[in-house]
């Protein structure tokens, strides 16, 4: 009998080549987008899990409770020895502080030239970090080698860069701009798993003393270290969160205030290292983080097409039912059972589906590389091979293969046997209805992800478009590395000569970075006030190479290369919220200095669009420049960059020459909406044409079963496009019924992520148009190509058989 089965499933899949391809294909489309769909969100939820202990750790983080209500991912030097001191709960502790700017390392062979590469992957790092994080090292001991002065543990890739196939431990690598010899202490391979923390390379932290004073190493309001702790295994993070309060209001407590209980301005949490990843958007991340948002809208992407793809099964196995009338009404006389009919038809869904899963498994494999380019993940097809990825497969298939299958086998073992013989169709069938609501469910995905896709298209663009108040377009910035400084003058002057280069000037950050947090307040307002504002440091020519004009007050006056009296800029968003009625020639203190307001600039967006414009103040310092700006003529940059380097190497040898173009930085701040973007492009085509299959093979179907109608309607004188608008409006109006549900429910969807932005487009009535208008083309070139076919066969050929 099962052997009956299989002969008979694969002679109809034979016999009807072009709906059984329609259903593989489909099917397989789905299920392999599916694929690449769920790997891509295993990826990102398994950030940190590959850690022993990482249930276990957790990062401390520091939220605001007065006026500024931040939440820092960074916090204070001291806190984890603190920590470490108060709370037996705790095991271990580790700080990360990452060397800012980036350094340029070097190493000199016993015979050969110098070695100096900028490095931007390091961090100050305490010795606990290697047993709590499970370091992978492969030379050197863990429990000692971070625990040293000046000592450097270094990655396998950074190792084969320096030292080729010398043994490096023991090697000396210089830090070029702090004249610091670091000895190699291990070496490290990359973690084998996806984790937060990034590096190449570690410094130990007791050399940290050559890079800062010990007055800020002991200030408890600088919150520039990552620190975790390892709780004990029968401790609980809730254990510990209960007693927080009172060790924050003692650990913050100002001069006289030693006594006071858990009234503090500030709140410490422990927050989970595996949810970092995906729930993490603090002040001062150690990199910029994902968004579960998009774990959720992926996995739902990936929900929908297969439906669609499961949809397009169930309606062509209904359609073709009807083919096989007959042979079921023959089963039923003879004996067959509905149970056995329902088996019957069950065995041949799952036959199909383990067909389209073959396929679809071949389709992942060659689509990997085009996937993992688009989204910047590194899926690999061996990972399909593990025995819970294989049990996931046969699973995937058998959910489908049964829910695919089973209202079309239902459907068919209802057939009643004596109309089945005679080849008539059951009139008050609701087969018909049924068909119809999947096809409208395939449409208002279809226009659904049409509709989102053209939304995160032009929210894309806008960002890319708006103006930001300032000129962002020819800007080069050059990192200045310490040793640079000593040449300024003289890679001025050859600068002021070259007339590629329109403007000039030196800064501390560049706009797209994140901008540092200082007190910011009136000489006369209370010291303990919680007033903050980002800050810059430049020089005299800054706002005119950015572009951003003054509203109020000059610009500052050229103090190099003494500065004998500091002065500050405020923009507008700064003297709103600090309410500062006149600020200009009012004395005011930024961090330990203490200057005169002599302008107010326009506000102009120095960060990601994703939040508003905050307060911000520079201050006359080129000393704290850590970029020279370049304003560039247009199609001068080559020859520009040619000068600048050829000029750097000339004056400092001994400096790297690095770039950046700061609209390339400013676009980077949307890396990861671009990628959601794309993918979503990518899937939402994916789903279309997949319905459009699925209407393909109905409307081929409709059009096979009226042919004698076509016929008879053409012999008594309809014309192609009477007979094309016959068979094409039915299947119109379900597409035209699925827009209009779609419609709302995107505008809904929509407007709820774009108010995760600070600016946003409008949802005007183009998208509603161009989506409906894209679906209704698609379904009517779909739909007409099989009507038109009909349409204009032979008449005497359809009604040759009556």
């Amino acid at each position: 009998m099962l052997r009956n089965y299989f002969k008979t499933a694969w002679r109809n899949l034979w016999r009807h080549k072009t709906f059984s391809a329609i259903n593989i294909f489909g099917l397989s489309l789905g299920i392999a987008s599916a694929l690449l769909i769920i790997f891509h969100v295993k990826e990102e939820l398994s950030y940190d899990r590959g850690f022993v202990k990482s249930d276990r750790i957790f990062r401390v983080t520091q939220e605001g409770l007065g006026d500024d209500t931040r939440h820092w991912a960074a916090t204070s030097p001291p806190l984890a020895f603190s920590l470490q001191q108060q709370f037996p709960e705790i095991k271990t502790t580790a700080r990360f502080y990452r060397p800012y700017p980036n350094q340029v390392l070097s190493y000199t062979p016993l015979k050969g030239e110098v070695k100096r590469f900028e490095e931007t992957g390091g961090f100050f790092a305490d010795s606990g970090a290697a047993s709590m994080f499970d370091i992978p090292f492969t030379r050197g001991n863990p429990e000692n080698a971070l625990s040293g002065t000046d000592a450097i543990v270094i990655s396998e890739e950074m190792a084969k860069k320096y030292f080729a196939d010398e043994d490096p431990m023991g090697k000396t690598i210089v830090d070029d701009q702090g004249k610091v010899s670091l000895r190699v202490t291990g070496v490290f391979k990359s973690y084998s798993f996806n984790t937060h923390l990034r590096f190449d390379y570690l410094l130990s932290m007791p050399t940290i003393l050559h890079y800062q004073d010990r007055a800020s190493l002991e200030n408890r309001t600088w919150n520039a270290f990552y620190t975790y702790v390892l709780i004990n295994k029968n401790s609980s993070k809730q254990q510990l969160e209960a007693r927080l309060p009172d060790f924050t209001a003692k650990y913050f407590a100002k001069p006289g205030e030693a006594d006071r209980t858990s009234d503090a301005d500030t709140r410490l949490n422990l927050q989970p290292i595996s949810s970092i990843h995906l729930h993490s958007k603090l002040e001062k991340e150690m990199y910029a983080n994902s968004d579960i948002a998009y774990v959720y809208i992926f996995s739902i992407a990936a929900l929908f097409i297969l439906l669609i793809a499961a949809v397009n099964f169930i309606n062509i196995s209904t359609a073709q039912a009807f083919n096989r009338m007959k042979e079921i009404g023959l089963r039923k006389v003879i004996g067959g059972t509905r149970w056995q009919l329902i088996k019957q038809f069950l065995g041949e869904s799952l036959l199909i589906t383990l067909l389209a899963t073959v396929l679809a498994v071949i389709l992942f494999r060659w689509s990997l590389p085009f996937y993992n380019n688009l989204t910047s993940q590194h899926l690999r097809f061996g990972q399909i091979f593990t025995l819970a990825n294989i049990g996931f497969l046969l699973l995937l298939v058998l959910v489908i293969g049964l829910l695919s299958g089973f209202y079309p086998a239902w459907f068919v073992a209802n057939f009643n046997p004596i109309s089945s013989l005679k080849g008539k169709k059951v009139t008050g069938s609701s087969v018909n209805t049924v068909r119809k609501s999947l096809i409208v469910f395939q449409f208002v995905v279809s226009v659904f992800m049409i509709f989102s896709t053209l939304i995160i298209y032009r929210q894309m663009r806008y960002f890319h478009e708006k103006d930001l108040g300032f000129d962002k377009e020819q800007l080069i910035a050059v990192t200045m590395y310490e040793n640079m400084w000593q040449h300024y003058p003289a890679l001025l002057n050859d600068i002021r000569k070259n007339k590629s280069i329109a403007d000039y000037a030196v800064a501390s950050t560049l706009p797209g970075q994140r901008f540092s947090m200082q007190h910011f307040a009136p000489l006369s307002a209370d010291p303990d006030a919680d007033l903050g504002s980002r800050a810059m440091w430049g020089d005299e020519r800054l706002l005119p190479t950015l572009g951003v004009p003054l509203v109020a007050g000059r610009n500052f006056f050229p103090q190099f290369p003494e500065i004998k009296k500091p002065e500050f800029i405020v923009n507008e968003a700064a003297v709103k919220a600090l309410q500062l009625k006149d600020p200009i020639g009012k004395r005011f203190v930024l961090d330990r200095d203490t200057g005169e307001v002599v302008g107010i600039m326009k506000d102009f967006n120095f960060a990601s669009l994703h939040s508003a414009i905050e307060p911000m103040v520079i201050q006359y310092n080129p000393y704290r420049a850590n970029y020279l700006l370049l304003k560039v003529r247009p199609d001068q940059f080559r020859q520009t960059l040619q000068f600048l380097e050829s000029d750097i190497k000339l004056l400092s040898p001994a400096s790297v020459f690095s770039y950046t173009f700061i609209d390339e930085k400013l676009n980077r701040l949307y890396e990861s909406e671009n990628r959601m973007s794309t993918v979503f492009k990518v899937f939402a085509g994916f789903a279309l044409f997949i319905s459009c299959l699925g209407l393909l093979g109905l409307s081929a179907y409709s059009a096979r079963i009226r042919i004698k109608e076509v016929g008879i309607r053409k012999l008594l004188g309809a014309s192609i496009s009477n007979v094309t608008l016959l068979l094409s409006r039915d299947f119109l109006k379900l597409v035209l019924l699925a827009t209009l549900i779609a419609w709302p429910l995107g505008w809904w969807a929509m407007s709820y992520w774009l108010n995760g932005f600070a600016y946003h487009i409008g949802i005007g009535a183009g998208v509603f148009v161009i989506s409906g208008m894209l679906a209704f083309l698609v379904g009517l070139l779909t739909v007409s190509s099989q009507a038109v076919k009909a349409a204009v066969g032979n008449p005497v050929d359809s009604l040759r058989s009556e």
